[in-house]
C-alpha cells in the first residue's frame, strides 16, 4: 500500500457500512475526530491531533448538573393542537399509573392514542363508504362495486348494454324527473 489515499487503504482503514449508499445529505455526520483505531496509529495521528482528540473525549463528559432541566420546554417544542392532545393523555395515564404500574402506563401511552386514532379512521372511512355512495346526484362520493362471485359457475351470463348504461350511478333508478321531457 502506498500513499495514504488509495483505495485499499481507505477500504482496510475504514469499515464500510450500508449508510454508505445513502445520500449524502441522509449519511452520519460524525464530528469525531479520528473515529476508527487504525486511524489512531502512532504514526498516523501527531501530537497537535492527540491533544484534539482528548480535548473531545473530555468535552463528552457530562458535568454534575447536566442535563438541565429546562421547565416547559417540551411546550415550547410542539403546537398548541400537540401540546394538548399530549397533556390529555398525560392526565388520563398518570391517573392510571398507580394503578396498573409505571411501566404498563408508559406502554398504554403511547398505545392506546395510536390506536384511537387508527380506529377513528377505519370508522370513518366505513361511514363514507356505507353513507356517502358515489350518485348521479353529486360529484363526489365512494364508488363501490360489487360482488363479481366466486368462480365462472356463479357469474351470471353477459346481458348486452347500450351505451348509455355505462357509468350509469342511478340514474335511470330515479324516482324524480321520469317523464319523457327529462330522458337522455
Amino acid at each position: 500500500m502506498t500513499g495514504h489515499s488509495s483505495w485499499e487503504e481507505q477500504r482496510y482503514l475504514y469499515p464500510h457500512d450500508i449508510r454508505d449508499k445513502f445520500p449524502v445529505w441522509e449519511r452520519e455526520f460524525s464530528i469525531q475526530p479520528f473515529k476508527y483505531e487504525r486511524a489512531r496509529l502512532p504514526f498516523r495521528m501527531s501530537n497537535e491531533e492527540r491533544l484534539w482528540r482528548k480535548q473531545w473525549l473530555q468535552d463528552q463528559l457530562l458535568a454534575a448538573d447536566e442535563p438541565k432541566n429546562v421547565p416547559n420546554l417540551n411546550k415550547l417544542h410542539k403546537n398548541p393542537i400537540r401540546y394538548r392532545w399530549m397533556v390529555f393523555w398525560d392526565s388520563v395515564f398518570n391517573r392510571l399509573r398507580p394503578v396498573v404500574g409505571n411501566n404498563t402506563a408508559s406502554i398504554l401511552r403511547q398505545v392506546v392514542p395510536k390506536l384511537l386514532v387508527i380506529h377513528l379512521g377505519v370508522c370513518s372511512w366505513i361511514y363514507m363508504a356505507l353513507y356517502h355512495k358515489q350518485d348521479w346526484e353529486k360529484w363526489g362520493g365512494v364508488q363501490i362495486y360489487g360482488y363479481k362471485g366466486y368462480n365462472a359457475a356463479t357469474v351470471q351470463p353477459w346481458k348486452s348494454l347500450e351505451s348509455n348504461d355505462y357509468v350509469d350511478r342511478g340514474f335511470k333508478a330515479r324516482t324524480s324527473n321520469r317523464w319523457s321531457e327529462h330522458k337522455y
